[in-house]
């Protein structure tokens, strides 16, 4: 972690588009990771050096993907015109940074948008005035720099945030951008989260957030099973930057999904050799030996495993299927109530909430839950969510049986 050196930093109100004093802080915005059934979007700690390592060959039947090299932080034409009308007009920087931050801030001239799923460029992000973390730090970086400023990527370690699509477990993590104008710091974050001022963060080079967008892209790729895509982006993440750790156990998730057990350890234990402490690569190697049959391997890894996946509402969630295929209601209510207390955003987990809920007889709890579920479900999902309570219980039911007794 690099620690910065300036007196005081400010964060600006991203949805306000106002400078507001913070005292000794920093921050930062996001990104994804897969579990073998769980996978990686943004970046760890590194501690030791791994030269000129490359991941192994994806054997697949199919044409090997090009990836073809993107610079990040290009700028368009449309990009200079903005800078030359509204911001360049100033010789002042100070002024300079205040305009360009309340320009690109919710309500400023460029309205810009936080969503999580547009992993883009500066200029992609420009033009489309949305985008996760990756493409507003790419675009406030490109803009930041050609108007004279000085700006820098910064990774943020917060605390563990999970997500789901397509079956796929997702840990979410975060960058922002950190500027400086006249012995100031400010730090401009798309997301609007707020973040502890003992949360670390650390100033990241231009080479590793590069590396993180293409891990983003291989991520998506990899949601979808795109193996031979997501391979290539990855391939090309790890070599713009060896020590991303993210890229690292993406990989080992994408030689796994294509049966190459040996080969996703390989990348597994490299993930683990650059940071010990990056767990996600741990339980992904979990699942690899339990796989191979190597179980005196996985013995070894199993209480840290099973001490970081209890935090994942994820995994509790798979807990509480198995305990209610074994008709342990109780059980299964409680592991629910974990998971929903880790993350009540997500209809998937107050559904199995009135589902469990209903087939243990707690009927009017149930039907207070499905209503939750309806709330936060998406559009597509709401014609499922609107038949009988007792029709999706039993259904419910069933498919955990078929799917628990099939494993």
């Amino acid at each position: 972690m690099v620690n910065l050196s300036w007196s005081t930093e400010y964060l600006l109100d991203f949805n306000e588009g106002q400078f507001k004093d913070m005292g000794y802080l920093s921050r930062m915005t996001g990104k994804l990771v897969p579990l073998l059934a769980s996978v990686l979007l943004l970046a760890a700690c590194a501690t030791t050096y791994i030269p000129n390592i490359k991941p192994p060959p994806l054997l697949v039947d199919a044409p090997e993907v090009q990836v073809v090299d993107v610079d990040v932080l290009a700028a368009s034409p449309a990009m200079d015109e903005f800078l030359e009308r509204y911001i360049l007009p100033y010789t002042n920087k100070h002024t300079r940074l205040t305009l360009l931050m309340n320009a690109v801030s919710g309500n400023g001239a460029l309205g810009f948008r936080y969503d999580e799923g547009l992993t883009l460029t500066a200029t992609e992000a420009f033009d489309t005035r949305a985008g996760n973390c990756i493409g507003f730090a790419n675009m406030l970086v490109a803009l930041s720099r050609r108007a004279g400023l000085k700006a820098e990527y910064q990774e943020v370690f917060r605390t563990s945030e999970w997500s789901s699509r397509e079956d796929t477990v997702l840990l979410v993590k975060h960058v922002n951008v950190v500027l400086e104008s006249a012995g100031y710091t400010y730090v401009m974050d798309v997301s609007g989260l707020r973040f502890s001022p003992n949360v670390r963060r650390r100033i990241i080079s231009d080479d590793y957030a590069k590396a993180l967008y293409l891990n983003n892209i291989g991520a998506e790729s990899l949601i979808m099973n795109d193996l031979p895509t997501a391979y290539a982006y990855m391939a090309k993440a790890i070599k713009t930057e060896p020590l991303l750790t993210d890229s690292w156990v993406n990989m080992g998730v994408v030689l796994g999904r294509n049966e190459q057990l040996d080969d996703a350890a390989f990348a597994l234990r490299t993930a683990l050799d650059i940071d010990s402490y990056e767990y996600s690569a741990a339980s992904n190697l979990y699942e690899v030996y339990i796989a191979q049959g190597d179980l005196e391997s996985a013995a070894e890894l199993e209480d840290k495993v099973e001490r970081y996946r209890r935090n994942n509402p994820y995994y509790l969630l798979q807990l509480s299927e198995e305990a209610l295929v074994e008709n342990n209601y109780d059980e299964s209510l409680k592991l629910l109530q974990r998971a929903i207390k880790k993350k009540d955003t997500d209809h998937k987990l107050h559904f199995a909430m009135a589902t469990t809920q209903y087939l243990s007889g707690e009927t009017e709890a149930a039907q207070s839950s499905l209503s939750r579920a309806r709330e936060l479900a998406p559009e597509s999902m709401l014609v499922y969510y609107d038949r009988p309570l007792d029709v999706l219980a039993t259904e419910y039911e069933a498919e955990l049986s078929a799917e628990y007794e099939l494993e």
